[in-house]
């Protein structure tokens, strides 16, 4: 295990190569520059990070997988939530309706679109970096393919509430919140360069009421 005095270094070593990144762009970043930023030799670099594309790597990763575990683990608990608001919980035993399922599923999308993507959308340095570096080092696409996957799928629980196939009620949905999500983030890059009016509240509420729109109901507050 790293001495505490390590993962401090690790630590800062990881935010300021995460600002680096972002402000100057990965290309036009070195090994150099970050250490003298940071006022060390550049050999205590290597002694982290083997290499420039190792470091971004780690930086990516861990950002990621910080907002991946709070958005799992607020979604498993906002089906609770809806589960116990919609009777599911601690009812006496007999057919459940699929409402009540659908409203587990609006009770997840609310969350996942009001609290999880706000989240993301806070890590300006993050989406930066994952849009000026969206190659195999990045895995950009894997990413937002998860998300809009997972989307997909809680909409879809939603929609069989009403007796239809996703697929054929909403067709090409995955490809549709690859889009919007995509655009979303490129409209937050841009948004650190020039005032377009457009901000993470503006992309948020317009993400919400097109879900709203597409299942004819509201979302719950979360």
């Amino acid at each position: 295990m790293a001495r505490p005095k390590d993962a401090d270094k690790r630590q800062l070593i990881l935010a300021e190569a995460k600002k680096m990144f972002a402000e100057r762009g990965y290309e036009r970043s070195s090994m150099g520059a970050l250490a003298a930023r940071i006022g060390i030799p550049v050999g205590s670099l290597y002694t982290y990070f083997p290499s420039k594309e190792a470091l971004l790597g780690v930086i990516v990763e861990e950002g990621w997988s910080e907002f991946a575990s709070y958005l799992e683990e607020g979604l498993e608990g906002n089906a609770a939530s809806g589960a116990k608001a919609a009777g599911l919980v601690s009812r006496p035993a007999g057919p459940v309706s699929k409402g009540s399922f659908a409203d587990a599923g609006l009770a997840k999308l609310a969350f996942l679109i009001r609290k999880a993507l706000p989240a993301l959308f806070k890590d300006m340095d993050l989406i930066a970096i994952l849009l000026g570096q969206a190659g195999s080092a990045t895995r950009l696409k894997e990413k937002l393919d998860y998300l809009a996957s997972l989307i997909a799928s809680i909409i879809g629980e939603c929609v069989e509430e009403k007796g239809e196939n996703p697929r054929t009620a909403i067709p090409e949905l995955e490809a549709g919140l690859l889009v919007m999500l995509l655009g979303s983030l490129e409209s937050l890059r841009l948004s650190r360069r020039i005032d377009t009016g457009i901000g993470a509240e503006e992309i948020i509420a317009f993400l919400a009421s097109t879900v709203e729109a597409t299942l004819g109901r509201a979302l719950p507050e979360v």
